[in-house]
């Protein structure tokens, strides 16, 4: 950085016209592996380094990537499903594995998420706007039960 502020915006620029051009060039030839770019800034590198993270490794159209946040004593799983309405869902838990399948001929998604420790009975589900939020009540952890007699 050199004491210079603006070298980090510099650097910044350089990165996104690099991505830009690289998506421009995959969009244009019709690669339908790429679908996703992250870009993560962090303060864990040296001061004024920013690192480019690859997007995460390609999937199939049909497989949207879900999303798992463990909220307080509830886990969400979100995921995008665009051109699907809410009665071309079907969701089902096997074990700990929560199997989303949804569309119709035009568009059909297929994708699963790995629960940590949660009640399925307690599931709800909301649809809006092509986006499937799927709501769990978390089971206390096997390691954060006392077992009986011990406190």
């Amino acid at each position: 950085m050199n004491g210079d502020p603006m070298d980090m915006f510099e650097e910044m620029d350089e990165m996104f016209a690099r991505l830009f051009a690289r998506m421009n060039q995959e969009f244009m030839t019709g690669n339908p592996e790429v679908y996703e770019y992250r870009i993560v800034i962090s303060n864990d590198r040296a001061p004024g380094r920013m690192q480019e993270i690859p997007a995460p490794a390609s999937r199939a159209a049909s497989e949207p990537f879900a999303e798992i946040h463990r909220i307080g004593n509830e886990t969400k799983v979100i995921t995008e499903l665009p051109g699907v309405t809410d009665e071309m869902i079907r969701l089902d838990v096997k074990g700990s594995t929560l199997i989303i399948d949804a569309g119709d001929a035009e568009h059909h998604y297929h994708t699963t998420a790995d629960l940590p420790p949660v009640d399925a009975a307690s599931m709800q589900k909301s649809f809006r706007n092509g986006v499937l939020e799927v709501s769990f009540r978390n089971l206390p952890d096997a390691a954060s039960v006392p077992e009986p007699g011990k406190n």
